[in-house]
């Protein structure tokens, strides 16, 4: 209940985004399963946006699709949290970067996914780099016009 009064308390834009994320998180899980990562990048890349729209703070579209994938129907991983915030800011025209990093761990290949934005991470710690390094030529990118 208490997440309900949440969510009518948020501004419709963000209300739409947090629902949008909710709905696509499991959406790409489960298209992941018979589709490549490359193939739904091209797909949110070519994300319509709406120059009339209102564009939010790359930061706070990132703390939307944390909430939807820590109390939506499905616990969304970093593959998917990444693609879906993705693919929200194309929609808001805002350029991105889906960046793919791994790290060994005590003999385990460890791998991650996460989105950047002028050289921030979004929907990671800041010194993500520090944890995992970055696939040099694997960082799926798109250019978009500045509003």
């Amino acid at each position: 209940m208490l997440a309900l009064r949440k969510l009518l308390r948020l501004p419709s834009r963000e209300a739409w985004l947090l629902v949008q994320a909710a709905v696509l998180l499991p959406i790409v899980h489960l298209a992941l399963h018979f589709v490549s990562v490359s193939s739904l990048k091209d797909f949110a890349s070519g994300a319509i946006h709406d120059p009339r729209s209102t564009q939010l703070r790359p930061q706070a579209t990132a703390r939307l699709v944390r909430a939807a994938a820590r109390r939506g129907l499905y616990r969304s991983k970093c593959l998917d949290q990444s693609l879906v915030l993705y693919w929200l800011l194309r929609q808001q025209g805002i350029d991105a970067r889906i960046v793919f990093g791994a790290r060994k761990e005590d003999g385990h290949l460890q791998a991650h996914a996460w989105v950047e934005c002028r050289g921030i991470a979004l929907n990671e710690e800041r010194d993500v780099c520090q944890y995992f390094s970055p696939f040099e030529g694997v960082t799926v990118a798109a250019r978009t016009e500045e509003l």
